[in-house]
């Protein structure tokens, strides 16, 4: 959300009406509640356990807009991956145009890692492209969001194994 903030403010600020639709795990996690809303036109927020705003995900207040017509010239995504790739299958049946940030698969920002590297399918080819130099933002109906996912388990095992054996030298004990 701290990310599309600024983007809406903006939008609204020019005078295009904006919907904005947010979503939090639960109510703890929620964050610029007040701000969206004096951004926004209209503001769904949503929580997965439904402790605030209405339970369920994003893409629930997106089927039932698309289901009664609503149109809009275009949908800006930006989250998790699961959560945008979701939002984009909600939205390629209706051919608006889906930008989503993918932040969230950036390192270092600088080009040199590759750990943003990224599958766009483009009129049939697929093409390479990295977050940091490329984007961030990206035609969603492009991106191939399962790869990107895959992409991003690589190193879990790794990661879950460093995380325990730096976690466990705080239940050992200091010997003298």
């Amino acid at each position: 959300c701290a990310i599309a903030l600024p983007v809406a403010k903006k939008l609204h600020d020019l005078g295009c009406k904006v919907t904005s639709v947010i979503g939090f795990r639960n109510k703890d996690l929620v964050i610029l509640e007040d701000e969206f809303r004096a951004a926004s036109d209209e503001l769904h927020l949503m929580t997965d356990d439904g402790s605030h705003g209405e339970q369920g995900n994003v893409c629930a207040p997106m089927r039932r807009m698309f289901e009664a017509g609503r149109k809009f010239d275009k949908i800006i995504v930006i989250g998790p991956l699961i959560m945008m790739k979701f939002a984009v299958v909600e939205a390629r049946p209706t051919g608006i145009p889906c930008v989503v940030s993918m932040n969230p698969i950036m390192i270092d920002g600088t080009g040199m890692c590759g750990g943003c590297r990224l599958i766009l399918n483009r009129d049939g080819k697929k093409i390479t492209s990295f977050a940091c130099v490329d984007g961030p933002d990206f035609d969603g109906h492009e991106v191939d969001f399962d790869e990107a996912m895959d992409r991003g388990t690589m190193y879990r095992d790794f990661e879950r194994h460093s995380y325990e054996e730096t976690c466990n030298l705080l239940n050992k004990s200091v010997e003298a």
